[in-house]
């Protein structure tokens, strides 16, 4: 310590001018010592230690400073009470706040976490103005209620039969046909009515090749330059075609089943059709020929139509409608696409419940079509026949290759077993229910991408002039309007969402945003760093 003495005996007149540029002298060089050694003159020294250095601080007591220096500024509400309040209860209180507060912030982001991994889907209404241009027009199929053209049973006899048949199998045969007119795949229990007659000459029949010759074809059923499309006219048998449908054959507008459909894609780009227009004779119009000469005499089953109206990519529906002789039928389509957002991709198929066009179902075990739950249950179907009889049934079904085609010593097989398939059954409803019919398993969950239709039918009767003698079916086919509803499923949370939450909560209960969760790293950054320097040292 420095002592200045100032004579206060003397006048200040009488000093020596010399005495007093010594005394200025000594004043600044006190001030200059007093600003360097401020803490040493007014801090208590420590017992047993000497004086203190700048540079032999306890490491303690460095990175305690450097964190309250730290926080004392920070962009964290609440962290400058905790480092820079003055009474030890006030900075306990809010360490209190702030902690309480992290921890209520960290519950409700475990509960928004937990949400986020349910996966919870969510469908919506994109819009209820979508173009119909935007699908192709529906495939529109024509089935006669009878399968069988007598017209062409007696050639049909001679080219499947063999030669010189006795009038045992002509019977036999005809029991045959008889059964066969009526006969889809769900009605398969009628096969057992052959049980009781000797079937040995026709355990060489090819059944499929037999039902296609005796099935009516389009000249038959379709009035000469009657098929109009988007006011076009054309030629009905290059608008229609062949195809297996559950129903047996079929003959088809607008379908990418059989060979001629696919062929007729690869020679037209425009093919399936698309229509942009709606309302009555804007879309499909054509009349059939109902005349009861090609009927069995003795059937009482008038000459009818059934109408599938199904996806161009799609084997069947069992959707149909009846055409009645003597009417005009309108029939107005109402369709709906559904389309699953990309965000669930990461979504297992099982926990979406349906499958993309890239995924493929382990189940669905046919390469020719393309996947959606009806073509999934026929191909489903076709396995249930394959398991139970050993034969497939191409007629009726996707063909399956390699396997042998079911023959007419199959058919006690084909009805002894109906039950089987006339029913399935999907999921573990067994658990649940007490049903005592066998049916089949399948497992068939939608596509992610789906066209559903909804049709309104209007029917009226024909008018024809007096005496006249003929017997029609006109039909039309048309949207009901020009717009349709597009429905969206996509996940209710999404990572955006969660980090949206996120965001929320942090700032709702720590005051923190992005800028504050950088500055706390990098404090820590720091920290560590001059523990890790300090280590080295």
């Amino acid at each position: 310590m420095y002592i200045i003495i100032f004579p206060s005996a003397v006048h200040t007149s009488c000093f020596n001018e010399t005495l007093l540029v010594k005394v200025k002298t000594l004043t600044k060089l006190f001030s200059f010592v007093m600003l360097l050694y401020t803490k040493e003159l007014v801090a208590p020294r420590p017992p047993d230690q000497g004086l203190l250095r700048f540079g032999n601080k306890p490491a303690g007591l460095k990175y305690s400073e450097r964190l309250r220096l730290s926080f004392v500024h920070s962009t964290i509400h609440g962290m400058e009470h905790v480092f820079g309040e003055r009474h030890f209860w006030q900075r306990i209180l809010w360490l209190t706040i702030v902690v309480g507060a992290g921890v209520t912030g960290f519950i409700l982001y475990s509960m928004l976490r937990h949400r986020h991994a349910e996966q919870q889907l969510v469908s919506l209404i994109d819009t209820t103005q979508l173009p119909v241009y935007h699908i192709q027009f529906p495939a529109v199929g024509i089935c006669p209620w009878g399968h069988v053209n007598w017209e062409r049973a007696p050639s049909a006899a001679l080219r499947f039969l063999p030669r010189n048949p006795d009038k045992e199998l002509l019977e036999t045969f005809r029991q045959l046909l008889v059964l066969l007119e009526l006969t889809s795949f769900a009605h398969f229990n009628r096969a057992t009515d052959l049980s009781t007659r000797n079937l040995t000459g026709l355990t060489s029949l090819r059944i499929m090749s037999m039902i296609n010759y005796l099935a009516y074809r389009c000249d038959e059923l379709f009035v000469v330059d009657s098929c109009v499309f988007d006011e076009t006219p054309y030629d009905c048998c290059k608008l229609f075609v062949p195809e297996q449908t559950e129903k047996g054959q079929c003959l088809v507008f607008n379908s990418i089943i059989s060979d001629q459909s696919q062929k007729k894609q690869l020679t037209n780009k425009f093919y399936p059709y698309r229509l942009s227009t709606a309302g009555e004779d804007s879309g499909l119009k054509f009349t059939l020929n109902a005349s009861h000469s090609l009927v069995k005499d003795g059937v009482m089953l008038p000459f009818g139509m059934n109408l599938m109206i199904k996806e161009p990519r799609q084997w069947s529906t069992e959707m149909m409608y009846h055409l009645y002789p003597d009417t005009e039928n309108f029939v107005a389509v109402h369709p709906m696409v559904t389309e699953t957002s990309p965000n669930t991709y990461e979504m297992s198929p099982e926990k979406r419940r349906c499958y993309f066009d890239s995924e493929r179902n382990p189940y669905f075990q046919n390469t020719t079509l393309a996947y959606n739950r009806d073509n999934c249950l026929a191909v489903c179907l076709h396995q249930a026949v394959l398991r139970t009889c050993n034969c497939s049934t191409p007629v009726f079904l996707p063909p399956i290759e390699g396997i042998r085609e079911c023959g007419i010593e199959d058919a006690q097989c084909l009805g002894r077993n109906a039950d089987i398939f006339s029913y399935v059954k999907t999921g573990d409803q067994d658990k649940y229910i007490n049903d005592s019919r066998r049916g089949h398993f399948c497992h068939c969950p939608d596509n992610c991408n789906s066209l559903q239709y909804k049709m309104t039918l209007n029917v009226r009767k024909l008018d024809y002039p007096k005496n006249s003698t003929q017997h029609l079916i006109k039909a039309q086919i048309y949207y009901g309007q020009r717009v349709m509803t597009k429905i969206i499923t996509k996940l209710k949370y999404t990572n955006l969402d969660l980090l949206a939450n996120f965001g929320g909560i942090v700032s709702l209960f720590i005051g923190a945003s992005g800028l504050s969760i950088f500055e706390l790293c990098l404090v820590l950054g720091k920290l560590l760093w001059a523990l890790i320097k300090h280590v080295k040292s």
